[in-house]
């Protein structure tokens, strides 16, 4: 059984962010190619993209849409501040 649209797949660590996409440190296991997440940010658009490749807990991720500099910044500034960005199936 999945988990509903209002409970976090996991949470991850946002390295290496690029307007195209970044880089997730994660502690779940399950994660495969393919696979589609979103994340919101405050004062942001949510942000949805799919997984292109996974090295053991590294999953490369690709954005949908291009990420704004400034959000950019804020995603890298709430990882490297929170230590982490709660993720949801998309």
């Amino acid at each position: 059984m999945g988990k509903s649209d209002d409970s976090p797949f996991s949470a991850a660590l946002a390295k290496h962010v690029s307007a195209e996409g970044c880089q997730f440190v994660f502690n779940e296991k399950r994660v495969a190619p393919g696979q589609r997440f979103r994340f919101k940010l405050e004062g942001f658009d949510p942000v949805i993209g799919t997984v292109r490749w996974v090295v053991t807990d590294r999953v490369g991720f690709a954005f949908d849409r291009p990420l704004s500099r400034a959000c950019q910044q804020a995603l890298s500034e709430h990882c490297r501040t929170v230590h982490g960005l709660k993720l949801f199936l998309a």
